[in-house]
């Protein structure tokens, strides 16, 4: 039976019952009002209604709407987006995850209606909003973006009671594949683009000897030779990463460029960096497969090559779990150490596995004009 609660002087409705698996349930009614004998006549009200209720339909009392009557309230899928989105920026989700969000539901409402009641969702809709969503053009692994995104809501509201069940949605299954690396003499033919600024390929380089994600050095502080990379990174931890000084000088350039230079009067810094190297690659007939990102493999690559034992390349890299580092070592590392042969050169021969760090080798001279990776292997 419905209950009166008194909170912060304002009286509620509290109506408590257990689901069909013995779960134990809540629904807390606001009854407008600082009167205890208001409170109880508009308890009343609701006690009619209350078993109805407990079956899963929510109602809008006289106090709550315009019309002065109680009526069936149906949550509508529209509303249930805005619900959550609100939610998961009042709980910091980061800026880059809830703008994926929002574009997943945005397709969700586009394919079943913003008004569609969100407890009709079923397994048909799923299956419809999938084809949408290929319909649209995106891939398999965009889908399943959104797939995640939409369970993530559903799986909200089934838990909050505003929907008895979620439907049944299923990944797609995606053959795992190697990472995508930048290779030497792909990083070389970039850093010899004479129409690319020199600001851009020590740019470049810096995401290559660090592995920092596109969007981490705007969020990062440097504190002598260290950068400390804050939670609000996508593994949601702290870790910071030791730095030569050339590396500081080209953090310290990158930093004053986002914050105070050029890249201050962009809408989106990172991006801007993703499509000028992605010209770049385009401009030395690398694989359309490769990308910004691929600069964050290859520092993995790299250090694997360097003989860094995985679990430092996992704290380099600030994995949650080596699992994810072992992306890289299940590779065949002896094939992929001929599209490094600076390195191999350098470390292969004299066995200095993971015993020294000369990152910068290769490509010290970049500050000074620029001089060819392969200037310095030897014959």
């Amino acid at each position: 039976m419905a209950t009166l609660k008194k909170r912060r002087g304002m009286w509620y409705a509290r109506k408590q019952w257990k689901d069909e698996n013995g779960t134990r349930k809540e629904k807390q009614i606001p009854l407008r009002t600082k009167s205890k004998v208001t409170a109880i006549q508009r308890l009343s009200e609701i006690k009619k209604v209350e078993s109805d209720m407990v079956d899963g339909l929510s109602f809008s009392f006289p106090w709550l709407n315009d019309e002065g009557l109680t009526k069936i309230q149906i949550f509508q899928l529209e509303e249930a987006v805005n619900e959550w989105m609100s939610h998961r920026k009042k709980n910091k989700i980061r800026e880059k995850t809830l703008e994926i969000n929002q574009l997943g539901l945005k397709y969700l409402l586009e394919c079943c209606g913003s008004k569609r009641p969100l407890a009709s969702m079923g397994n048909s809709d799923i299956l419809n909003f999938i084809d949408f969503l290929d319909y649209k053009g995106n891939s398999d692994t965009s889908i399943n973006i959104h797939l995640r995104t939409v369970k993530a809501m559903l799986r909200h509201f089934n838990k909050m009671g505003k929907l008895d069940k979620v439907p049944v949605i299923e990944q797609r299954k995606i053959a795992k594949t190697d990472p995508v690396y930048i290779t030497d003499q792909e990083f070389h033919a970039i850093m010899g683009l004479k129409k690319l600024d020199d600001f851009y390929k020590r740019v470049f380089l810096l995401y290559r000897e660090t592995g920092m994600r596109l969007r981490e050095p705007f969020i990062s502080s440097l504190n002598g030779r260290w950068i400390d990379i804050p939670p609000e990174s996508k593994s949601h931890a702290v870790r910071s990463i030791e730095l030569n000084t050339l590396l500081v000088q080209m953090f310290t350039e990158l930093k004053a460029w986002h914050d105070t230079g050029d890249g201050s009067v962009l809408s989106d810094p990172g991006e801007h960096l993703s499509k000028i190297f992605k010209k770049c690659l385009r401009s030395i007939g690398a694989s359309e497969k490769k990308h910004f990102h691929s600069l964050r493999h290859t520092f993995a690559v790299r250090r694997l090559i360097m003989g860094t034992p995985i679990y430092d390349v996992k704290l380099m890299m600030g994995h949650a779990s080596v699992t994810t580092t072992e992306q890289y070592s299940k590779m065949n590392l002896k094939r992929v150490a001929q599209d490094f042969p600076t390195l191999v050169s350098t470390y292969a021969v004299e066995l200095k596995m993971g015993k020294e760090d000369t990152l910068m080798e290769d490509t010290a001279h970049i500050f000074e004009g620029y001089m060819p990776l392969y200037e310095k292997i030897e014959s």
